[in-house]
């Protein structure tokens, strides 16, 4: 199994004071080329987002966000 690189994002000012304590997935992350499923993008009670690689993280990529 291959490890997770996880990379968050902070998308309200008032994030970072509250204590993250659980995500949910919200969008897969797709190779561009292939459209393989490349790692997925989890939403924390904080409102930030975090990316979840399954290997290195890409610089191009397509996103899919759940219906």
């Amino acid at each position: 199994m291959s490890a997770m690189n996880m990379q968050t994002n902070e998308h309200r000012a008032s994030a970072s004071s509250a204590t993250r304590l659980e995500a949910r997935p919200i969008a897969r992350l797709r190779n561009k080329d292939n459209g393989n499923v490349i790692g997925l993008i989890y939403e924390w009670n904080t409102g930030e987002t975090q990316a979840a690689w399954f290997g290195k993280a890409e610089r191009t990529f397509l996103i899919e966000e759940f219906g």
